[in-house]
């Protein structure tokens, strides 16, 4: 089975550059709803030969335009979420330069910072504006960086700052959407924590491969209770939605029946990775 998922896969992605980027290429420029579909629709073929069977629990909060808040757990996590929504993601600048996986990000119109560069951030917060301003829905993973799904890393505020700004103005007032995500074994009948990460010293390949070894995984994306974005400042935001993703996950019946070494006990993270997609992690709230 891993090596029919690793032929499909193979063929998804040259099937994806022959096709799906040319006709994606213009239905972005031009602006037509079809980029939508075509987004949605790679991302859930992408799921599916990699084995990730994707389950919602609760709805996505609002009206367009959002700016949704999830913890981190993996790349993964993009073609996750994008597989259930058309959705712009906030994403560190070395992604621009990875190899396919950059270039579709840049295709999709993923919107890069520069980690560690504060100079950066009123630059890169006007951008997301400017794409709440359109009418799109932002993911912005928060914690910063991706670790292995033992816990909620604390969220930075940093690209929070321009939610109240916004929500002074009736017509492009955002819809402040938390997420929580959850991946569990597919096979296991208590439904055992999985670890997704993409770590440090891993390469890329090596880790696709152990995803398709697995047997398949289930993610759940556990939909929270939108946040009023004119309710506080940056910090004040940051915190609410941080707090409403642990509640998620600690609430959540099929968490609460994970095994005592899974999720949340404490509220610790677990091992944090660096071959991550987030990017706010560098920037120190002050």
């Amino acid at each position: 089975m891993p090596y029919l998922r690793a032929l499909a896969f193979a063929l998804a992605m040259t099937g994806a550059f022959v096709f799906f980027v040319p006709v994606q290429w213009l239905a972005r420029k031009r602006r037509w709803e079809l980029r939508h579909s075509i987004q949605t629709g790679f991302c859930r073929v992408m799921c599916a030969i990699i084995g990730i069977d994707v389950r919602e629990e609760g709805r996505l909060a609002g009206a367009s335009p959002r700016f949704v808040v999830a913890n981190h757990v993996s790349w993964t996590d993009i073609i996750v979420l994008a597989s259930r929504y058309p959705l712009v993601f906030l994403a560190k600048s070395e992604v621009a330069s990875w190899p396919v996986l950059g270039f579709l990000a840049r295709l999709q119109g993923t919107v890069f910072v520069e980690r560690g560069n504060r100079r950066a951030i009123p630059i890169v917060n006007a951008a997301l504006a400017e794409r709440l301003k359109q009418g799109e829905d932002i993911v912005v993973f928060a914690e910063g960086t991706s670790s292995d799904g033992a816990g909620v890393l604390k969220f930075n505020a940093s690209h929070f700052a321009m939610l109240s700004d916004l929500a002074a103005t009736a017509a492009a007032a955002p819809t402040l959407a938390p997420a929580a995500i959850l991946y569990t074994e597919r096979k296991s009948a208590a439904g055992r924590r999985l670890d997704v990460g993409w770590y440090g010293d891993m390469t890329f390949l090596p880790h696709l491969w152990s995803l398709m070894k697995r047997g398949g995984a289930n993610c759940y994306i556990l939909w929270g209770e939108a946040v009023d974005p004119g309710s506080g400042d940056r910090k004040a935001l940051a915190a609410a939605t941080e707090a409403q993703v642990r509640g998620l996950l600690v609430r959540e019946p099929l968490v609460r029946d994970l095994p005592a070494s899974g999720l949340l006990a404490t509220g610790v993270a677990g091992r944090e990775s660096t071959g991550n997609i987030a990017s706010a992690g560098d920037h120190a709230d002050d």
